[in-house]
């Protein structure tokens, strides 16, 4: 149940970062776009150690459906990303 709600939370800041009138002030807040990238990165070290809901069990082709939830989470963390470094220069040289 926590989890989701975490996805659900991630999907919500995915969702008004890519609203231009608030993208500004995201991209200036103070260690969201670190955080997401220690996230991601942890993340991926996690699914490599040992086998959990981070570990890669399949490749994904282009017409499967994604619904594990792992999947989700991290391309919600990569889409907040790209987001928060979306004509920005000073977070772009941070990633």
């Amino acid at each position: 149940q926590e989890a989701l709600v975490t996805i659900r939370l991630l999907e919500i800041l995915c969702e008004m970062s890519s609203n231009n009138d608030q993208l500004e002030h995201l991209q200036a807040f103070p260690g969201l776009l670190e955080t997401a990238i220690d996230t991601l990165r942890l993340t991926h070290l996690a699914g490599k150690q040992a086998v959990n809901i981070f570990t890669a069990t399949h490749a994904v082709t282009g017409q499967q459906e994604i619904s594990h939830p792992a999947v989700g989470f991290k391309s919600h963390l990569i889409r907040l990303i790209g987001n928060l470094c979306y004509k920005n220069k000073e977070n772009q040289d941070k990633v």
